[in-house]
């Protein structure tokens, strides 16, 4: 798995700040020149990457010039499928990642198998227009409890799913191996390859919006545990707590860690998506009420302690924010600073605590769906075949 996850960092190094030279590609990953060299080679012959006809030369260099590398844009597409409360996002990306067609269908109010209809046209129009290269896979992102293995939402409170088949009819209708993964999970895999995470070995990942979940990284690779559904601890019980969760029941971690729990100080925002909250300016309605501090507070604070506790867990190398939380400049500030506060002194100069730089949203679904482009990556992430 390290080898193929060494494969995917070349890949997108070469995306976002190619083309290199394999002396570059070597100094930047801290791999090995015979390392570099054997990936490169590979990578060429599945017509991943392509030799420019640029080459490293100038005024003091000394040697033969090298040639520069760089993503072959033609080589297969993917589609990135993000679905939230809101709507389901279609992206078309080449082979590098490169977005070149975005559509989208609402899914607030409508059953299942409508939006997978939807999902369905959509796509196959897509491929359809996409003369200059064939479509080769897809990936599907949403929030809830998934298992990845057989593409099925076991439950989704956000989008009222339940018992879902998602995978099978959208690879079978398409065409393509379809991969099916919870946000968390597909966000984990997208800091592995492309994030905060893609060099080191141990990671913990807090995925902190509407819901509160969490992404693991053990041995250079993520970690989705025994059935695919490690850190799923959104709709898990609280001892004591008497938040009623949007799910119905009492107590859960979404009730009193996530940011729709910070709802209540602006009765006004109650029902509205996340997104369309106007955070600064609810923070100056609620800066001089000790109450509507006071909850803020209690929800950071609760954060922060989940975190700390999985933190001593598995003593990552690095703590990642994620999630919607990283879009509102106040509270990841209080968030990092609280986790600072409450780290105990045993604990402190052992993890870091850095943020997302990748986000939430169909680009991470096309992270997924690149993933299928290597057959051995696709068995791992028990993608189905067409």
């Amino acid at each position: 798995m390290l080898h193929l996850l060494h494969r995917q960092r070349v890949v997108h190094l070469l995306r976002t700040e190619g083309p290199l030279a394999r002396a570059d590609l070597a100094d930047r990953l801290g791999l090995s020149r015979p390392s570099i060299t054997a990936i490169v080679g590979e990578l060429i012959d599945d017509g991943t990457l392509i030799e420019l006809d640029d080459r490293v030369e100038g005024p003091g260099y000394r040697g033969r010039p090298r040639k520069l590398l760089g993503c072959n844009p033609q080589a297969r597409r993917v589609l990135g499928i993000w679905i939230d409360e809101r709507r389901a996002r279609i992206a078309l990306a080449d082979a590098t990642g490169n977005i070149s067609r975005e559509e989208e269908t609402p899914t607030a109010g409508r059953t299942p198998a409508s939006v997978i209809r939807s999902i369905i046209r959509i796509g196959k129009q897509v491929i359809e227009e996409a003369t200059d290269s064939s479509v080769a896979a897809a990936g599907i992102c949403l929030p809830g409890f998934v298992d990845s293995t057989r593409g099925f939402v076991i439950e989704s409170k956000a989008l009222g799913w339940s018992e879902v088949e998602l995978g099978k009819p959208v690879s079978d209708a398409l065409g393509v191996p379809t991969a099916v993964q919870d946000t968390t999970q597909a966000m984990t895999l997208a800091e592995t390859i492309a994030g905060e995470a893609r060099e080191v070995r141990s990671a913990v990942l807090l995925n902190c919006g509407g819901h509160f979940n969490v992404g693991l990284i053990i041995g250079g690779r993520p970690y989705p545990g025994a059935s695919g559904v490690a850190g799923a601890i959104g709709h898990m019980p609280v001892a004591g707590s008497q938040a009623k969760c949007a799910c119905g029941r009492i107590g859960c971690v979404n009730a009193g860690m996530s940011l729709h729990a910070m709802q209540s100080v602006a009765p006004h925002t109650e029902g509205m998506p996340l997104k369309e909250i106007d955070l600064d300016a609810v923070a100056q309605e609620t800066a001089r009420n000790p109450h509507s501090q006071k909850i803020i507070g209690d929800v950071i604070d609760q954060m922060a302690r989940t975190a700390i506790l999985i933190e001593a867990v598995l003593d990552p190398e690095i703590l990642i924010l994620s999630g919607l939380i990283t879009e509102f400049e106040e509270l990841i500030v209080a968030l990092e600073a609280r986790i600072e506060e409450i780290r105990p002194p045993e604990r402190r100069g052992r993890t870091t605590t850095v943020r997302s730089q990748i986000g939430r949203d169909y680009r991470v679904a096309v992270i997924v769906a690149l993933q299928q482009l290597d057959p051995d990556i696709a068995g791992l992430l028990h993608t189905p075949s067409p």
